[in-house]
């Protein structure tokens, strides 16, 4: 496990990866477009941020197997598709962050995006998750979004 300080480092560049995403995306947040052209956004935005690292969205591959966890509470062995990882591609020895994205609008329970962060740190080696959730619709640039860590 990383020290406290690569934690915080970790959590401050997530989180002014946020901020960029507000700043020269919020047309997105305001209109409500989909979860994943979001992701994708906030993806550019953590790139320049972790130059040893590859950032990838929808990356559904362990090796060259798809990724898949046992969610018995969620219908057991399921594929896994992580919204945005931070990672080094093809192996587990780097796997740095996974982060799960959801709108205010999406009403739909948070709790399948734990699961799956959980199980990727557990199975996969992830050492930090995070779930953002995200102001969606009219005026989401001008509220905060959550950020809970894993």
């Amino acid at each position: 496990m990383a020290d406290n300080k690569q934690v915080v480092s970790v959590k401050e560049v997530v989180i002014e990866a946020v901020a960029q995403l507000f700043e020269d995306d919020g047309f997105l947040l305001e209109t409500d477009v989909a979860e994943r052209a979001i992701a994708a956004r906030l993806a550019v935005c953590l790139e320049p941020r972790f130059p040893n690292h590859h950032v990838n969205v929808e990356y559904n591959r362990h090796g060259i197997l798809p990724k898949r966890l046992h969610l018995p509470e969620f219908g057991g062995k399921k594929l896994i598709v992580p919204d945005v990882v931070v990672h080094r591609q093809g192996h587990d020895e780097e796997n740095l962050l996974v982060i799960q994205v959801k709108k205010e609008t999406n009403h739909k329970s948070r709790d399948y995006d734990r699961a799956v962060i959980a199980g990727l740190k557990k199975d996969y080696g992830y050492a930090w998750g995070v779930l953002i959730d995200l102001p969606a619709g009219p005026g989401a640039t001008k509220r905060n979004a959550r950020l809970e860590w894993l």
